[in-house]
């Protein structure tokens, strides 16, 4: 494949509507987690099958903020991309994610994020679960944050605290047989935009991310 440039790449839209997922765990300080503590799997609700990548998920930590834990794939650093029903308008995306840590009580954590997406209609066939790649189209523009916050978006948590109360998640937490089970609830609703306003892609998601982008032109 010949080398593009990145403005070659996206200043285009995907030849379907495609879904770039974003699958992120945020941990705390304390918590000590490394990536090989977590595994991921992925589900959505228009799919037959799970949800995986070539090679299987890939956890790293692309931001600056090494707390986040992003599932990728062996190409791209964050997320994965996929195609999307032509006429689909709403649908149900989980991630599950285990995670093993001797050092944090009760050691196993399994955490089950239940989201469910509404695809609205516009000019773009692209949708990102990166509130950043639509920012200045959301309500969260308006209110005195001109850059784009990671806490905005449905990343998952090991614990019920730290949720904001702005994302009117419904969470239920139990321990059972020395493992620590949080389901996570909730809902967003993404705008049609094109393959060019997802910038975080190329920013986070590694060098061979051009390889995704210029696939789905």
């Amino acid at each position: 494949m010949s080398e593009i440039q990145v403005y070659d790449t996206v200043n285009a839209d995907a030849r379907e509507r495609t879904l770039h997922l974003l699958p992120v765990l945020q941990a705390d300080p304390f918590d000590k987690l490394t990536a090989e503590d977590i595994t991921l799997s992925v589900t959505a609700s228009w799919m037959k099958e799970p949800v995986s990548p070539d090679g299987g998920w890939v956890i790293r930590q692309p931001y600056p903020n090494e707390l986040y834990y992003v599932g990728g794939s062996p190409e791209c650093q964050l997320g994965e991309l996929i195609t999307l029903p032509p006429d689909l308008t709403a649908g149900e995306v989980v991630f599950h994610w285990s995670v093993a840590v001797e050092n944090l009580p009760p050691g196993r954590f399994q955490i089950e994020h239940r989201i469910e997406l509404t695809f609205e209609a516009g000019e773009g066939r692209t949708y990102s679960m990166d509130v950043a790649n639509w920012w200045a189209q959301s309500e969260f523009a308006g209110e005195g944050h001109p850059t784009p916050e990671i806490g905005r978006n449905r990343f998952s948590r090991l614990k019920h605290q730290g949720i904001s109360p702005t994302r009117r998640a419904h969470v239920h937490e139990s321990i059972r047989e020395g493992c620590r089970f949080l389901d996570i609830q909730e809902s967003l609703t993404l705008p049609a935009i094109t393959l060019n306003d997802c910038w975080t892609i190329h920013t986070y998601g590694g060098e061979s991310a051009l390889s995704c982008l210029e696939a789905l032109r």
